[in-house]
């Protein structure tokens, strides 16, 4: 495909590994919130030496960062709370694989992208393979789950169009994304002191530092990749691919976290892996 070069296709998947790797790290985390918390401080220090190394994001852009840090702050409580109340392998594929539904109307009716018969066919694909791995019987807090897991799919395809023309306009994709990740740090953690948890969060950056801070390094280096795709390739296609970490987070799932998933589980994150390949038209 002309306007997806194969070299930005396969780093996006790269970036899809480290996507699911550090939800996972979330997953694992005795508290989500603060799991989710710290990751995000760390997220904002990886980003400070690149913050003074690059050149400042446009004017045009700062709005978008705006939007960008706002929804993201959604977001992490959407994730964090999503992870609570179910698995991870309920809960990511639902979060991932409605994203890029959103992200394609999005694209549609904001960016005025045309999308062919092949890409809505993935769409249905991801839809039905989302649907074939949540429904899932027998877990506690599932309706809950559904409900927080969508919220955090809609901030996703929100971000995810505000960050591609934001990117754009900046002329930096470096410091857009430093200042993007130093901006949610400040923000977020000002929410935790805010709420009175800040010293638990203290307590639990310096207890967990390493497991945090791998998935602070994680996170932004996934979401840097994702923000220098969207500048080369339409951001619908960066979005659907991105979506291939459906099927990482549930392999992290079974094999790391021990949960179990049925045959129509399996084919569920099979069907929405090629129907989000089918998104790239």
């Amino acid at each position: 495909m002309d306007d997806y070069p194969l070299y930005v296709f396969l780093i996006v998947l790269g970036s899809a590994v480290l996507h699911a790797s550090w939800n996972a790290l979330i997953k694992s985390g005795q508290d989500r919130l603060l799991h989710t918390a710290a990751i995000v401080f760390w997220a904002g220090v990886v980003s400070l030496p690149f913050l003074f190394a690059s050149e400042p994001p446009a004017r045009e852009s700062w709005s978008f960062l705006a939007i960008s840090n706002a929804i993201h702050m959604v977001y992490y409580v959407a994730l964090a709370s999503a992870y609570r109340t179910g698995n991870l392998s309920f809960a990511y594929p639902l979060i991932r694989g409605s994203a890029p539904l959103f992200v394609a109307l999005g694209s549609v009716f904001i960016f005025h992208d045309a999308l062919g018969v092949m890409s809505w066919l993935g769409i249905v694909m991801v839809c039905a393979g989302v649907l074939t791995i949540a429904m899932r019987t027998g877990q506690q807090g599932s309706w809950a789950t559904i409900g927080w897991s969508l919220l955090c799919a809609t901030t996703i395809a929100i971000y995810s169009l505000a960050d591609g023309q934001g990117a754009r306009l900046s002329h930096s994709v470096t410091g857009y994304g430093a200042w993007m990740y130093l901006m949610e740090a400040v923000v977020f953690l000002g929410g935790m002191v805010v709420f009175g948890r800040g010293p638990k969060l203290a307590a639990y950056i310096v207890t967990h530092w390493r497991t945090t801070m791998l998935g602070g390094v994680m996170s932004a280096l996934a979401y840097g990749i994702s923000l220098w795709a969207m500048t080369r390739a339409p951001v619908a296609l960066v979005s659907a691919t991105r979506e291939t970490s459906v099927l990482f987070a549930t392999l992290i799932g079974v094999w790391l976290l021990k949960e179990r998933l049925s045959w129509r589980q399996w084919m569920g994150a099979m069907v929405v892996v090629v129907g989000t390949m089918l998104l790239r038209g």
